[in-house]
């Protein structure tokens, strides 16, 4: 199958050295690291118009939603969580937006990446713009991401990159640092933290619990505009609500490795079929929907 995004893109970064040993092993200790920034002011300017941009195309067609709709959850029966405003998701903004590629496929961010899973290539999983609208934006509770992807391995980290400054008054993210080490919990319906798949998850037994009364440090992560958070597809995190009068966004970019096993609807309704994607559970994740990025 042809790869059609494999293309070298010049770096756009305020830093663009390597991760150095501390830092990585910072990142292994903790499940999370803030390594600078890597955007400039007038980079941020753009991402913020082409984001807008694209939600505004997309919600016409339906295809902006909020995390915290209780449709979203079909197995559960969950409420909407009182007073919650929305928190906005899009998905995969660069198969429909070709002037946001060079930044979701930034070079820099791709080597970071790669270190961090410690793999020599990386993979685009998927890319999301998050939005918690001002002073209702909701909450989201304690999560993992590896619980929803469909992958056999967690081989994958999540580059959250901020677009506006972000703090615990306008729902900055919050990690549990370590929990990765407890390995992989039940997903959780992100408005409630509700746990389920019980059935389809036997070997996974338990739910999400309070980390901090389990022993953990919760540590708020404050980020300047332009910088990004790296985060373990199984460090404990969540993030309150926006409080403020300005909206709180964010460009999110999942990295996974190259070679890791795809499992496909066999694990979790993905965003795509397997089918759409070319992909057949136990096969290497691969094809023009998880292009290799060149770092």
């Amino acid at each position: 199958m042809t790869e059609r995004y494999t293309i070298a893109l010049p770096t756009m970064t305020t830093r663009d050295d390597l991760l150095s040993g501390s830092e990585i092993l910072d990142f292994y200790e903790s499940g999370y690291l803030c390594p600078g920034r890597v955007f400039d002011n007038e980079e941020v300017d753009a991402l913020r118009g082409l984001v807008a941009s694209v939600q505004d195309r997309e919600r016409d067609e339906g295809r902006v939603y909020d995390l915290l709709d209780p449709d979203l959850w079909p197995d559960v029966d969950e409420p909407r969580p009182t007073g919650a405003g929305p928190v906005e998701f899009l998905f995969n903004l660069w198969r429909v937006e070709p002037e946001i590629q060079p930044f979701v496929f930034n070079p820099t961010l791709a080597r970071w990446a790669s270190q961090l899973i410690g793999t020599r290539r990386v993979r685009l999983l998927e890319d999301n713009a998050l939005t918690k609208a001002p002073g209702s934006g909701g909450e989201l509770k304690w999560h993992q991401d590896f619980p929803y992807w469909p992958l056999a391995q967690p081989n994958a980290v999540t580059a959250w990159i901020a677009l506006d400054d972000t703090d615990a008054g306008n729902g900055a993210m919050r990690m549990a640092a370590g929990s990765h080490l407890t390995g992989e919990r039940l997903p959780s319906v992100f408005g409630t933290g509700t746990p389920y798949m019980r059935d389809q998850r036997p070997a996974v037994v338990k739910p999400m619990g309070d980390p901090a009364a389990m022993g953990f440090e919760v540590r708020t992560v404050a980020l300047a505009a332009g910088e990004v958070s790296f985060h373990s597809s199984l460090v404990w995190h969540a993030s309150g609500p926006n409080r403020t009068d300005h909206p709180r966004r964010a460009l999110v970019i999942r990295f996974v490795g190259d070679g890791t096993i795809w499992l496909g609807s066999q694990r979790y309704e993905y965003n795509y079929s397997d089918a759409e994607v070319g992909l057949s559970a136990g096969q290497p994740i691969g094809g023009e929907y998880f292009p290799l990025i060149p770092c």
